[in-house]
This record gives structure tokens, C-alpha cells and sequence, in this order.
């Protein structure tokens, strides 16, 4: 299973990448919104046909409050590219105004709100 972490924070994405990878995840991370843009249109670019409907990740684990473009940003663009693409929104702010800006769905994405054990973040991960 192949997983895209957007964080800001350093240590939060050691711990994620960490625990994934234990579990034996293969991880992907980045540091800002522009930056998850980047690895996210490269790993498209490298689909196969029968992939792209639901998107070079299984799953995007995303924060929203990240430099250069927000999650919810980034979301809405992943979303116009590829809307079966599972995103979990992993935020310690109001979930509710980030599920509501102009283009991202409520319905699109899940969310986990910090704080949360990284327990409770592989057993979001597992489920579907």
C-alpha cells in the first residue's frame, strides 16, 4: 500500500513514516502543499491506464495548514485530476470550514482530527 503524507511539521512526519513503514506501508512525504502537488502529479504521470481511475496513492494523509498551499488546496487540485483518490484530511483545526471550501467535498474526503494516536491513524488507513 502506497501512502502520500503532506505535513509541515518534521517530527510528526518521522513518527507517521515511521509507524507506516513498520506496517508495511511504502511512504511518500512532503513538507508543504506544493511540494505534495509535485510528488503527487509525478506518481500520476507513472500510472498505468488501469490505475489512474483511482490514483497513484491508496491513500493521501494530508494536513491543512501547511506553507505555500493549504491541504485544502491541494485536495481540490488532487481531486480535479483524480476524484476517486482516497484523502485523509489529519487536522488539529476546524475540519468543518476545511470540508466546505470551494471544491472540496465533504463526501471525497475523511478526516482524522489531531490529536489522535498513530493507532487510530493505521486503523483510518486500513479501513476500506
Amino acid at each position: 500500500m502506497n501512502v502520500l503524507v503532506a505535513e509541515d511539521n518534521l517530527f510528526t512526519i518521522q513518527q507517521y513514516k515511521h509507524v507506516l513503514e513498520k506496517n508495511g506501508y511504502s511512504v511518500t512525504t512532503a513538507r508543504d502543499g506544493e511540494e505534495c502537488m509535485q510528488k503527487y502529479n509525478e506518481a500520476f504521470l507513472s500510472l498505468d491506464t488501469e490505475s489512474i481511475e483511482s490514483g497513484p496513492f491508496d491513500v493521501v494523509l494530508i494536513d491543512n495548514n501547511m506553507p505555500k498551499k493549504s491541504g485544502a488546496e491541494a485536495v481540490r487540485e488532487i481531486l480535479e485530476r483524480c476524484p476517486n483518490q482516497r484523502v485523509i484530511f489529519a487536522s488539529a483545526y476546524n475540519i468543518n470550514s476545511i470540508l466546505s471550501a470551494p471544491g472540496v467535498l465533504k463526501d471525497s474526503v475523511e478526516v482524522l482530527q489531531k490529536p489522535f494516536s498513530l493507532n487510530t491513524m493505521i486503523a483510518k488507513i486500513q479501513t476500506k
